[in-house]
C-alpha cells in the first residue's frame, strides 16, 4: 500500500503533522502504520546519534528496513516520520515504492530557523544541543517538485495542515497509478559474499574514476569503465560526498539484491547521476 514520507528540518513540526495525517486516514477507517525515529532517538539521544556517522547510518537502515517490511501489506498506508533530510535516502524510499508497485507522497514541513530555535529552547523533551541542531539545520537537503522522485510534494508551513491538503494527499495516494519498477529497482535474489565483494570493488572503482576526472575539472561526460552511461555532475563533489553516495547505493543494493554483478557499475552510475541532479 502507499508510502507517505515526512521530511523537514529539526523541530519543524514533523511529528505533529504525521499524527494529523495518521488520524485523518484512521477516521476514514483506513489502516495505517506510523514508523517513527522517536524511539531510537530517545534510546540513544539525538546528539549521540547525529554526531556519530555510523549510528546515524544504523538509524536510517532501521527506518528503511521497517518501511520495506511493511510496505507489501495490501491494506496499509505506511507513514514514515523521521528527519529524512538526505536526498539520496529519500530516493531509496522512492525506489522501494517502485519495487512494490505502489504510490508515494512526500510531505515537507517548512519552518523558519528562528521558530525552530525557539522550539528547541522551549521544549521539555530530551532534545538536540544547539550545535547538533545547527548542523542538522544546515545539512538539510530540501526537496523539489521538479524532481520526478520528489513529486507529488506537499509543503506545510509551521505545522498548519488544512483539510484541503489532507484531501490532496489522499487523492495523490489513491487516484494516481502505482509506480512501476524498472531494472534498477527490481529486487532479485543475490546476497553471496562474492557479490558483496564485487559491489564494494566496483563502486570504489567508479569513485576513483570520478575523482580522476575531477582533478582535471571535468564534470560532464565522465566515461566509466564497463558502463555505457556516462556521468554528468552539476558541480564538483568532495570525496566525502562521493563516498556518501557510495554508501547509500551499497545499502540500497544490500536490501534490494540484483542477480547480475555486471549490472553493478551501470546501476551505480545511474544512481550518482540522479542524486547529483539535485544535490
Amino acid at each position: 500500500m502507499p508510502l507517505i514520507v515526512i521530511c523537514g528540518r529539526p523541530l519543524s513540526g514533523k511529528s505533529a503533522i504525521a499524527v494529523k495525517i495518521n488520524e485523518f486516514f484512521q477516521a476514514k477507517r483506513i489502516k495505517t502504520l506510523l514508523i517513527r525515529d522517536e524511539e531510537q532517538l530517545k534510546r540513544f539521544g539525538p546528539d549521540e546519534i547525529y554526531s556519530d556517522a555510523s549510528k546515524e547510518k544504523q538509524l536510517r537502515s532501521w527506518l528503511k528496513s521497517e518501511v520495506q517490511r511493511n510496505l507489501p501489506q495490501s491494506d496499509l498506508i505506511v507513514i514514515l516520520d523521521a528527519a529524512n533530510y538526505i536526498k539520496g535516502f529519500r530516493y531509496e524510499l522512492f525506489c522501494l515504492s517502485k519495487q512494490f508497485k505502489t504510490t508515494y507522497v512526500l510531505v515537507e514541513c517548512i519552518s523558519t530557523e528562528l521558530i525552530d530555535l525557539n522550539n528547541l529552547k522551549n521544549t521539555d523533551k530530551k532534545c538536540y544541543s544547539e550545535r547538533i541542531f545547527t548542523e542538522l539545520y544546515n545539512r538539510y537537503e530540501p526537496p523539489s517538485s521538479n524532481v520526478r522522485w520528489e513529486n507529488p510534494l506537499f509543503m506545510i508551513e509551521s505545522g498548519l495542515i488544512e483539510d484541503s491538503l489532507l484531501n490532496g494527499i489522499e487523492a495523490a495516494l489513491f487516484d494516481r497509478k502505482a509506480l512501476k519498477p524498472n531494472k534498477s529497482t527490481e529486487s532479485l535474489p543475490v546476497t553471496t559474499d562474492n557479490f558483496l565483494n564485487e559491489l564494494d570493488n566496483q563502486t570504489q572503482e567508479v569513485i576513483q574514476q570520478i575523482q580522476s576526472a575531477l582533478r582535471w575539472n571535468q564534470l560532464k561526460a565522465i566515461k566509466i569503465t564497463n558502463s555505457e552511461i556516462m556521468i554528468d555532475l552539476n558541480r564538483k563533489f568532495s570525496i566525502a560526498e562521493l563516498n556518501r553516495f557510495r554508501r547509500q547505493f551499497i545499502n540500497y543494493v544490500r536490501l534490494n539484491p540484483i542477480n547480475d554483478k555486471e549490472k553493478i557499475t551501470t546501476m551505480f552510475v545511474q544512481f550518482i547521476n540522479k542524486v547529483s541532479d539535485e544535490s
